[in-house]
């Protein structure tokens, strides 16, 4: 398989056309139709159905498309760490990090990154920590930032710091909170409370409802919602609660649309994980980044005001 045929199948494919891929390659549409059909024929498999929209995946082609986009980035990060020897680390750096955090990480690394890595290119995803880690598994992503140690032994990873949990609610009860001392939430009474969370599998519903059971407790979980933005909106309209770390509302917080509650529960923590893939050859520019959001994680350990916030 030649590299230059992948590369223009994964153009075509992902722009969802021929002629649209030619105009981005700079090459006539016929030679590149030529090198697809060309590829076509090698793995004995039809890898795009072409109509008149321009052309669609088969199942074979989103498998080649999986791990053709793959294969390419890492020939560019070669490419990029030959070109970079005894330099500074440059080249690309895919990083996923899950959503209760990408807000409170995100803008510092970006920053960071320009300011002392500008060779280096980021790439910043997001994605509940099953996504992020068949993306780690799949080589899409170069780090992730997940919420415990991942289980699956391809991937090795880095404790960064526990970060404690609260129950979030909607901002229209925070005058009432507010009137007075309101205790911590244990785990009994926050079978109380109708639960909004994330599907089983979850690593932190998982955790919350194993602690339950094993209390002899049964939550109120309402709906399983898996996205943090709907979860969000959801508590703000008040139609229940969630349990969260303060990272993920910490926005929300300040504006007054949602408040948070201290839970008395023991053994009760999330911990941030800096996963990769284990045995992998990491790039200089990668291991850079790493250092970096190990700066940063460091940092926010030291940091109360995100992690115990002075209303609750």
């Amino acid at each position: 398989m030649e590299i230059r045929s992948l590369q223009y199948f994964v153009t075509a494919a992902n722009l969802n056309s021929i002629s649209k891929a030619a105009i981005s390659l700079h090459i006539a549409q016929p030679a590149l139709s030529r090198q697809i059909r060309k590829l076509e024929r090698e793995l004995g498999v039809q890898l795009l159905c072409r109509d008149s929209t321009g052309v669609q995946l088969t199942e074979a082609g989103a498998r080649l498309l999986n791990k053709g986009e793959s294969i390419l980035r890492q020939l560019e990060q070669a490419k990029a760490e030959v070109r970079a020897s005894g330099t500074d680390p440059r080249g690309p750096v895919s990083v996923a990090l899950m959503p209760s955090v990408a807000s409170l990480i995100a803008p510092p690394l970006v920053m960071r990154m320009r300011e002392q890595y500008p060779n280096i290119t980021l790439r910043i995803s997001e994605g509940l920590t099953n996504v992020i880690i068949s993306g780690l598994i799949s080589k899409k992503f170069d780090l992730g930032l997940i919420p415990a140690k991942p289980v699956d032994k391809a991937l090795s990873s880095t404790s960064l710091l526990m970060e404690p949990m609260f129950l979030i609610g909607p901002g229209k009860f925070q005058n009432a909170k507010a009137r007075g001392v309101m205790p911590a939430v244990t785990l009994r009474n926050l079978a109380q409370y109708p639960l909004l969370q994330p599907s089983r599998g979850n690593v932190l519903r998982e955790q919350i409802e194993t602690l339950a059971k094993r209390s002899g407790i049964r939550l109120d979980i309402r709906e399983d919602v898996d996205s943090s933005a709907v979860i969000k909106q959801l508590v703000i309209s008040g139609l229940g609660y969630t349990i969260q770390c303060y990272s993920f509302v910490h926005e929300e917080v300040e504006r007054g649309r949602l408040f948070v509650q201290r839970l008395r529960i023991p053994d009760f923590a999330r911990q941030w994980s800096l996963a990769q893939l284990r045995g992998h050859p990491h790039s200089h520019a990668t291991k850079t980044t790493a250092s970096v959001m190990l700066e940063i994680a460091n940092e926010l350990s030291r940091r109360k005001d995100w992690a115990m916030p002075a209303r609750c």
